[in-house]
């Protein structure tokens, strides 16, 4: 009886316990059931082919071998178009060296023909013909560096075809000439145009050009300068 007694106490649950013990059950039972139904994996054993090995070793080899000769005749090709290449750029480069073969007088040329020139455009070819206009001239051919925005570098450029005609210049009598016009010489600012007209007021006239260096602020560098454009009748 004291057995019994015993299992019953371990056995026995309230209706707390039981409802619990049934839920374990039932999952226990889907568990079994789960793994009886799912399949069982299957290894696939590895296969061994003979002589598979070597052949992928010669097939890789002949892939190889055909990229070079396809390389061989692609760099035959790329030779030859870089060779032509280089033959037309040592063409341009020889024809950009070559001397020009035409030349232009800064005395006697128009705006298109400075425009020939390289690196004079339309503006610098009007500047240049208004200001020669002006000095009456030129007697130098570096004198188109007085001219606004010709530099050394752009002059350098086109020097070799430049020319002069020296008979062109228009020269001012130093006798006749009016204050204004005088003034509108480049070479002549307002205070060396004051001294010179009155001078010639004081004096009545120029006898000679060299009397200019008797007029106040004329040094020997502005005669020089001014000499080629005047003259005493």
């Amino acid at each position: 009886m004291k057995k019994f007694r015993i299992i019953r106490d371990y056995l026995s649950f309230n209706r707390s316990e039981l409802r619990g013990v049934i839920v374990l059950l039932i999952l226990l039972l889907m568990v079994a059931s789960v793994n009886q139904l799912l399949p069982e994996e299957h290894v696939i054993p590895s296969v061994n082919f003979p002589g598979l090995e070597k052949e992928l070793m010669e097939f890789e080899a002949g892939i190889r071998r055909a990229g070079i000769e396809d390389s061989l005749k692609r760099g035959s090709k790329y030779k030859t178009f870089w060779s032509s290449a280089e033959r037309i750029k040592d063409t341009v480069k020889s024809a950009r060296y070559q001397k020009p073969t035409f030349s232009v007088d800064v005395n006697k040329a128009d705006t298109l023909e400075f425009q020939r020139l390289k690196g004079i455009g339309p503006s610098f070819a009007r500047r240049i013909v208004t200001y020669r206009n002006k000095l009456g001239g030129f007697i130098s051919c570096r004198q188109l560096l007085e001219v606004w925005g010709v530099d050394t570098s752009l002059y350098n450029l086109i020097r070799e075809q430049l020319v002069i005609s020296s008979d062109s210049v228009r020269k001012l009598d130093i006798n006749t000439v009016s204050f204004k016009e005088l003034l509108r010489h480049p070479y002549f600012p307002y205070e060396l145009t004051r001294s010179l007209i009155l001078y010639r007021q004081k004096n009545k006239i120029f006898r000679s050009v060299d009397e200019l260096n008797s007029v106040e602020g004329i040094n020997d560098s502005i005669f020089r300068r001014i000499k080629p454009y005047v003259r005493a009748r």
